[in-house]
């Protein structure tokens, strides 16, 4: 389940009401699957895949602005969405949920013009973030430039893209040896003259999901040994080193992973 989808449904349907968001709904205490209402030994606590049915199972909350009638329930993929929907509109995201939707469609419709076909979900997200990070390079928001080059990475690897997706997270780490750092903000512009990086603790803070990250695409995905992957470090970490003018070179940053057993 991912953005695009989210988008047709609020393209498509009405905001759910709290009634229409219970009907076909399990709770989750009664251990149930939403689909083919098959039994599970125990109630479920997160996403699972149903033995029988073979579809995934999300578990949610209602958003109700009760806070005392909070309840759990076990709901399909559609249903999920139509969740998160609702979210969005009782915490005050949905303008922003909405804003996406109008990036989203301009983007279609300049792929489809620029390609003269249809471009699939994946290719106009992909081009969303290249947007972004162009948006945050001119801003000097290197700290939300680290994260889009991150979500870049996880796009990849859904794609089952594998070596671009350990070259992106390589990226990552490179810019967190770094300290990439997000420029202030006075009277509407962002401080272009303010330190993009600074390469010392606590900015400077290797992330342990992206280490671990990095260890599975090299050993079950990619498939390389660790002098292999210093070696894609260094061609990685060169090439935004160039880019950017990291404070941090390539080798030193590879010296100081080394260090810390990172490699």
């Amino acid at each position: 389940m991912g953005f695009v989808r989210i988008i047709k449904n609020l393209l498509s349907l009405n905001i759910p009401t709290e009634h229409s968001l219970k009907e076909g709904m399990v709770p989750l205490e009664d251990a149930k699957c939403p689909y083919c209402n098959s039994n599970f030994e125990k109630p479920l606590s997160r996403k699972k895949t149903c033995p029988v049915c073979q579809h995934d199972i999300f578990v949610r909350t209602l958003p109700f602005k009760n806070d005392k009638e909070r309840i759990r329930v076990a709901v399909t993929e559609q249903q999920a969405e139509n969740i998160d929907i609702a979210w969005a509109k009782v915490n005050g995201t949905y303008d922003d949920m909405q804003k996406g939707i109008q990036k989203y469609e301009s983007k279609k419709k300049s792929l489809n013009k620029l390609w003269g076909i249809e471009p699939s979900g994946s290719d106009i997200e992909w081009h969303l973030l290249l947007d972004e990070l162009i948006e945050h390079a001119k801003n000097n928001q290197w700290g939300l430039y680290r994260n889009t080059i991150l979500r870049m990475a996880e796009h990849l690897y859904k794609l089952k893209e594998f070596d671009q997706s350990l070259r992106k997270y390589l990226n990552v780490l490179y810019l967190d040896v770094n300290g990439p750092s997000n420029a202030t903000w006075f009277n509407g512009k962002p401080n272009l003259n303010e330190r993009a990086f600074n390469p010392l603790e606590p900015i400077a803070f290797i992330a342990p999901g992206i280490i671990k990250r990095i260890v599975l695409l090299k050993d079950k995905r990619v498939c390389i040994d660790n002098e292999e992957l210093k070696i894609l470090f260094l061609e990685e970490s060169s090439q935004v080193y160039a880019a950017l003018k990291t404070p941090i070179t390539p080798e030193k940053a590879l010296q100081t992973l080394v260090e810390k057993d990172v490699f």
